[in-house]
């Protein structure tokens, strides 16, 4: 980057065939036309020379850092940690069951009106429920054969992971969020861009829900799923800590949902304006 300030500083900003260097080159290609070769004076070839040379010193000094900088990047790409593929077989998330009608009532209650999406949405009870108060309502679910359930009961299913679906979402265009399964089963640093591509998909005033697995191992679960599936396990104080930093504001508790059920929640809003 200093070679190439170096550069607009010495030569202008680059406009193809204005710029200073651009003088330059013609000013040197026709010395050489008119003079020839041996017919230039040695101090004029040397001074026109020293001005190139110099330009295109710092043009490869700037080429060999980015070469560098990109080779480097390349070489964390590809070490990179991230989910295990597959992860919600190994640890399918289970369905709201208690939790559907406490979060119609928040949903419904928060809504600025435009569609409410829920992921993993399982069978769709949340979304058959938020449908019936008039709601209009779509999920997003990985196993396919859950969500074959769920298209079956009417409801509006994409087969996908939600941190693939999001970003094909316009900005602003969700009137709500509510995540569960999914959050069980991504490590922090890919809960991270998650939350910050909803705060992207939702609207002003739009409200995410966030229902998470206590932090023991879930009874039941295969060791497979346990050894494998690296659970997020976080506290409700770091999930609101952490919508806090996304950027989401009114971050509160939601009451738990009933049949005790030990699930916790956690509900936030997009600013307003």
């Amino acid at each position: 980057m200093g070679a190439f300030t170096h550069l607009g500083d010495r030569y202008g900003p680059y406009q193809p065939g204005t710029s200073d260097l651009a003088d330059l080159l013609r000013a040197k290609s026709g010395s050489t036309s008119r003079r020839g070769r041996r017919g230039r004076s040695s101090s004029g070839v040397e001074e026109e020379k020293s001005d190139v040379d110099d330009a295109m010193t710092h043009v490869v000094e700037a080429f060999r850092f980015l070469h560098a900088r990109v080779s480097t990047l390349e070489a964390r790409v590809s070490t990179e940690d991230v989910p295990l593929d597959g992860a919600a077989w190994l640890a399918p998330a289970r369905e709201l069951e208690g939790w559907v009608e406490p979060l119609v009532s928040l949903v419904t209650a928060r809504t600025t009106g435009g569609e409410v999406l829920h992921a993993d949405c399982g069978e769709g009870a949340l979304i058959s429920a938020l449908t019936q108060r008039g709601v209009p309502a779509a999920g997003v679910e990985p196993r396919g054969g859950v969500a074959l359930r769920a298209l079956e009961r009417g409801c509006d299913v994409t087969i996908s992971e939600i941190g693939e679906y999001l970003p094909q979402r316009s900005a602003a265009s969700l009137g709500g969020l509510v995540l569960s399964g999914v959050v069980d089963r991504l490590p922090l640093h890919a809960i991270l861009p998650l939350l910050a591509a909803s705060h992207r998909a939702l609207a002003r005033g739009a409200s995410i829900v966030i229902v998470a697995e206590p932090l023991g191992p879930l009874p039941g679960n295969a060791p497979a799923s346990q050894d494998m599936v690296d659970r997020a396990a976080l506290h409700l104080e770091t999930w609101e800590l952490l919508l806090d930093r996304s950027g989401f504001v009114d971050v509160t508790p939601v009451p738990a949902g009933t049949g005790g059920d030990q699930r916790f929640g956690v509900a936030a809003t997009t600013p307003a304006t």
